[in-house]
């Protein structure tokens, strides 16, 4: 077929070379507009409990709307002085004039709102948008409420994601911008001529280009998270670049040989083109794994990278060979002085050598790789909150404000949604929710919990039903307050803020008490908001997690048995990627969770590893790092069908491999390093994994452990049941 396809490309070369130009001109200009089909949010998922805890508040309760708070300070006035209110009051007022402005609370209608120091104080926004609609809306309300006289900030879950989305599109453009110009380098270096050397790069751009523009036409029918953007671009410039970067290798080594042009490019395409079409499988099934998790975000990500694996190899076997085709011995032209070592004997020798002491090498490489990953042991994972945004970003320091004079809790607070069996005010329910409220104003895990029954430490359970007898005629207006907006007909809401920050230990411990205590009690209560959402996401996404990473090796091993035709070396094969996945979780430990290169990365340490990279790096990686051992084990493979012994093949397989799949890492590893330069501590994350797993798998995997593993299984690298690959008989004989 590839034959059919490359004989196909090379008689229309120029047609093809025009169709694609065409088709960039194009999409470049849907791929500008990608940005008006992302989406911050995708974290949610149906039938979990703070999803439905939220569901409950919107139906049982008056809706007022999705809070945006807006936080006033003074280093000089007290937040009751008619002078902060009449500040603050006057940068409220524009807020009016937006319709989709349901309602302002301030402070001084809520003593609640008031900080501790008594120098802050917030006013509620409700917006008549959902969460992930709102954050639309954030800019204007930024510059509608800036004044001089306070310091001023927004926050909420809408600011989170409208900087998300905001820092995740300028940290692209700043990846494009660091990655390319490198990239470029590399390449000039590794071919010494900038006419090889802008194929690969031609080749990525253009998958960048039409992956971004489908994202665009598909994001017209589905919800695309904005994180796609990142994965898209970094997935369609480092395998655009890496697929291109083999094949040109392969044509070069052609025409070196004295082949004419056309059957050098059907060589080409014949060896490395297949290489090519089995590893663009197994990333694609790696990202495809992606579509099993039933969260929007994930979801995207797997769609919108497996978009730009097709593209790229689609690349790879048509724009490619089309331009190899027209160039021919042109492709050398432009030289560029650079170091060009001969390193063919070495790897050569390193392959014999490791092969003479083939179980210490495994042994010693084995126990390297799984030290590398014995940080992961002690992982923490947590849903993400403002915290992984940089220190530069505006939603961070609402974050941290809020936090310095409300409290940790203060950001996040739980909601309890409480069902009961008579009405809200009668005083058997009120018995019920005064329970619960000094269970929990008991816990030592609590800084403050809102009420109706809870409003005054010194009203007793007695006095509030006295209180509540006859709701017309509460004679505190706050108290009044309480009851209109906390409770209606048989539901209440009691808002709760732990001490700590919702992705701590103990904010998750005191969700498990609560819905402990509801379950004892037997109180049809449903728990959300702050931990209770971030837990529920992490436990359905590692839920999930088993099922995909079954789908990925799975479909890899098959992909690979028909490649090599052997059942043994494709099991190698992924339990090698395993190893240095492993490698690459350790680093991603070592650097977010710990803090390590915490003043080289420009970061600050979590303390904790955001729950979905580790997943997306997984079906990102997998792939990347299958990469090289398919083309490794495809040079490998054409020297044993040559005839050549184990040993032979291996050595010929490295020496001839070597310096290409060395090249083409360090193109993928320069891309990857570029994403390091984002804001978005997610992003950061996979562009230092990616960048870590290439090394270790190009480098120390690829160099020590095949050669020495190749060694010890000898004959058997090659065994598949002989009935597997036979054709089948229609006819018995």
């Amino acid at each position: 077929m590839l034959d059919t396809l490359a004989s196909w490309v090379i008689d229309r070369r120029r047609v093809v070379i025009g169709l694609w130009i065409v088709v960039a001109a194009v999409a470049l200009i849907a791929a500008t507009q990608v940005g008006s089909v992302l989406r911050a949010g995708g974290f949610s998922a149906p039938g979990l409990e703070a999803e439905l805890a939220l569901e409950r508040l919107s139906n049982d309760l008056d809706d007022p709307g999705t809070p945006i708070e807006i936080l006033f300070r003074s280093d000089e006035l007290d937040a009751t002085d008619p002078r902060f209110i009449a500040a603050a009051a006057a940068a409220l007022e524009p807020l009016a004039a937006l319709p989709e402005v349901v309602a302002v609370v301030p402070h001084w209608q809520n003593f609640t709102q008031i900080a501790p120091s008594g120098r802050a104080g917030y006013a509620t926004v409700f917006i008549s948008l959902d969460i992930e609609e709102a954050h639309h809306l954030v800019p204007t309300i930024r510059e509608l409420v800036a004044t001089p006289e306070l310091e001023t900030h927004v926050a909420g879950s809408a600011v989170f994601y409208s900087d998300i989305q905001t820092l995740s599109e300028g940290d692209l453009r700043r990846a494009e911008l660091i990655g390319g110009p490198f990239a470029l380098v590399v390449l000039i270096l590794v071919f010494g001529s900038i006419v090889a050397a802008a194929i690969p790069l031609v080749a990525g751009g253009a998958t960048v280009v039409l992956g971004l523009a489908a994202v665009w036409v598909v994001g017209q029918v589905t919800d695309f998270s904005v994180f796609a953007l990142n994965v898209v671009t970094l997935v369609g410039l480092g395998l655009g670049a890496d697929y291109s970067l083999f094949l040109v290798s392969r044509f070069r080594e052609e025409l070196r040989r004295g082949r004419e042009v056309k059957e050098a490019v059907k060589v080409t395409m014949r060896t490395a083109g297949r290489a090519v079409v089995y590893s663009g499988l197994a990333v694609l099934v790696g990202l495809a794994s992606l579509s099993v998790f039933e969260f929007m975000m994930l979801r995207s990500i797997g769609i919108g990278g497996a978009i730009a694996v097709f593209i790229a190899v689609a690349a790879a076997l048509t724009l490619v060979p089309a331009i190899l085709a027209e160039l021919g011995p042109n492709v050398n032209r432009w030289a560029v002085p650079s170091p060009r070592l001969r390193v063919r004997d070495g790897w050569t020798r390193l392959a014999h050598a490791v092969m003479r002491r083939p179980l210490p090498v495994f042994l010693a490489v084995s126990a390297l790789l799984i030290l590398l990953g014995v940080p992961f042991l002690h992982v923490r994972i947590r849903g993400a909150d403002a915290s992984v945004l940089g220190s530069n970003s505006p939603a961070r320091a609402a974050y941290d404000a809020m936090s310095e004079e409300f409290g940790h809790g203060q950001p996040a607070p739980l909601a309890i949604v409480t069902r009961l069996n008579a009405p809200a005010l009668a005083p058997e329910s009120i018995a019920r929710m005064h329970a619960l409220g000094q269970s929990l104003l008991a816990d030592p895990r609590v800084a403050r919990v809102y009420s109706h029954v809870t409003i005054d430490p010194r009203i007793t359970l007695e006095q509030y039903q006295l209180l509540y007898r006859d709701p017309t005629a509460i004679p505190d207006a706050f108290g009044a307050a309480t009851v209109e907006g906390l409770t209606n007909d048989r539901t209440v809401l009691m808002v709760v803020e732990p001490r700590a920050s919702a992705t701590s230990d103990e904010a998750r411990e005191l969700v498990h008490a609560i819905r402990g205590y509801r379950d004892a009690n037997r109180l049809d209560a449903l728990v959300g908001g702050g931990a209770a959402s971030l837990g529920d996401f992490v436990d359905r996404l590692y839920g999930d997690f088993p099922r995909a990473v079954g789908l990925i090796l799975l479909v890899t091993y098959v992909a690979l048995v028909a490649q090599f035709r052997s059942v043994v070396l494709p099991l190698k094969a992924v339990v090698m990627n395993v190893l240095s996945l492993l490698a690459s979780f350790g680093a991603l430990v070592l650097v977010f969770q710990d803090g390590w290169l915490e003043n080289v990365l420009r970061f600050e340490p979590l303390g904790f590893i955001e729950s979905t990279a580790p997943i997306i790096l997984f079906a990102v990686l997998f792939g990347l790092s299958m990469d090289y051992e398919v083309f490794l084990l495809s040079r490998i493979k054409e020297g044993r069908d040559a005839g050549l012994s184990n040993a032979d093949s291996v050595a010929q397989g490295l020496a001839r491999s070597g310096r290409v799949i060395t090249n083409a890492a360090l193109v993928v590893i320069v891309v990857s390093l570029a994403f390091t330069s984002a804001d978005v501590v997610l992003v950061k994350a996979i562009g230092l994994g990616a960048a870590v797993a290439v090394f270790v798998d190009a480098t120390i995997v690829r160099s020590l452990l095949v050669p020495s593993t190749m060694r010890l299984l000898g004959r058997w690298n090659w065994w598949a049941p002989p009935w597997l690959f036979e054709p089948p008989r229609l006819f018995p004989r």
